[in-house]
């Protein structure tokens, strides 16, 4: 199994996240992850409220292949409402 990094831009259907975590906890997909609290960024010394696009959470999941992470992204909440949905492979040394 390969380990995935989902980072979500915007939200989706509360009712929605249910029915997704356990989908991804009786396939053995869900290994973590976390909404996110609006960011505070620096630049330059000056602390700040506003970002690049806003990440609303990520979420740690493993899969068989590129292939089936793809299907399980696009099943997120996030992405059926609109919203962006990134995925990296993670790199273990």
């Amino acid at each position: 199994m390969t380990e995935y990094l989902m980072i979500n831009h915007g939200i989706g259907a509360p009712a929605d996240w249910d029915t997704y975590f356990k989908m991804l906890r009786d396939h053995n997909h869900m290994m973590g992850g976390s909404a996110l609290e609006p960011v505070v960024s620096v630049k330059e010394s000056v602390f700040s409220e506003v970002s690049t696009p806003t990440i609303t959470g990520y979420l740690l999941i493993q899969a068989e292949s590129l292939e089936r992470a793809k299907e399980i992204m696009a099943l997120s909440p996030v992405h059926k409402a609109g919203g962006t949905v990134e995925l990296f492979t993670l790199v273990r040394s």
